[in-house]
């Protein structure tokens, strides 16, 4: 496996901007062939598509946590103008857009990979390896199309997917201990039969309630996505990642792939992890009581012993082609649930419409029929 650090040369072409660098990048050679090797999921090893020749991986430990307070980062450092990294394999400067940290050499393909310790802010310390290959993947986009009751009859069979890409996303996770107090006024409703004869009627009222109470909980891993790629609801809606099981960050996972480095401070996306920890200890409190309304919950937590991980989290984006029209899907490349768009029938939405009309004018009818 060649994992020899690319030297910068001192007779780099000249740049379109002052602010343009170029920084270091790694590749891994096939012994065989010479050709790239790539991380595969499926067997977890570096593999040659061209001779099939697989090489171990070199051992990596579980991701440490690290220590977080505000100002850990020092500074949000984002990436000014463009980068650039020289090809290993054929010498050829390719420019990478803001925040990303790996591409395909455009020119041979080669997978080139950035140093971390080129890249300004923070440097990730884990990373979560694919275990859902492209060609597993398509078999989820698959079984993703013909769940889609309301997708037209042809899509399964007239759809023509792209090429996967598979990418690395920053994630950062959170560890803290809340510990906190809180006063609850919340309602129970009851009912109560008032007046006589035609005005005797039931009412609904509520009794009212104030109480106050103790609340700890220890948060594992809430994550918060930091990468330009996809949304918080997103993240949620492919079922999030098991980090737990991150290892340390270690090029050879990245081989093959792209990666994206963070757009989002570490201190901001904090601060996003506090909204999501507070809210769920606010659905804890609720929890604990059997009212049917809430007037207020005031609350005063502490967090302590908050610890973080920078993540790269693997996803597959590609598109698909229906009828002219092209729409965006991205996978978890650890589950394989895929999440996206897609064309609905006018056809199936009219039919469904007039069947719902059809059912509630026949509950009218009967209603009309024997009750009145």
């Amino acid at each position: 496996m060649a994992t020899k650090k690319t030297q910068i040369q001192n007779d780099a072409p000249e740049q379109s901007a002052e602010n343009t660098e170029v920084v270091e990048s790694k590749i891994y050679k096939c012994p065989s062939c010479g050709n790239f090797l790539h991380y595969d999921p499926e067997t977890k090893k570096l593999k040659c598509d061209y001779c099939d020749t697989v090489e171990e991986l070199e051992p990596v430990a579980p991701a440490q946590e690290q220590i977080y307070h505000v100002g850990s980062e020092n500074g949000f450092i984002p990436w000014q103008g463009v980068k650039a990294i020289r090809c290993r394999s054929c010498g050829a400067v390719t420019m990478l857009s803001a925040y990303e940290t790996a591409v395909k050499c455009p020119f041979c393909n080669a997978s080139n990979i950035v140093e971390t310790n080129e890249i300004a802010g923070l440097k990730p310390n884990a990373v979560l390896p694919f275990a859902i290959s492209k060609e597993q993947e398509h078999t989820y986009f698959m079984k993703w199309l013909k769940s889609k009751h309301l997708a037209p009859f042809t899509l399964k069979k007239e759809a023509k997917k792209q090429d996967s890409q598979g990418i690395y996303i920053p994630v950062f996770t959170f560890d803290s201990q809340c510990n906190g107090v809180y006063t609850i006024r919340y309602g129970q409703h009851y009912t109560v039969t008032v007046g006589s004869g035609k005005n005797r009627r039931t009412e609904t009222r509520t009794r009212w309630y104030v109480d106050t109470g103790v609340i700890s909980n220890f948060f594992n891993d809430i994550q918060v996505e930091a990468s330009k790629s996809i949304t918080q609801s997103n993240l949620s809606k492919m079922g999030g990642f098991d980090t737990d099981n991150s290892l340390e960050y270690h090029n050879q996972f990245i081989s093959g792939y792209s990666a994206e480095r963070y757009d989002k401070g570490l201190d901001e996306s904090w601060a996003e992890a506090y909204t999501i920890m507070e809210d769920i200890i606010k659905r804890m409190i609720i929890s604990r009581y059997n009212a049917d309304v809430i007037d207020y919950v005031n609350m005063n937590n502490t967090y302590s012993g908050t610890t973080y991980k920078y993540v790269l989290v693997p996803i597959w984006v590609f598109n698909y082609k229906y009828r002219k029209k092209e729409y965006g899907c991205i996978g978890n490349g650890r589950t394989g649930k895929i999440i996206g768009k897609y064309p609905k029938s006018p056809f199936k939405i009219t039919a469904i419409v007039l069947a719902v009309g059809a059912a509630v004018a026949l509950i009218v009818w009967l209603y009309i029929k024997y009750f009145m």
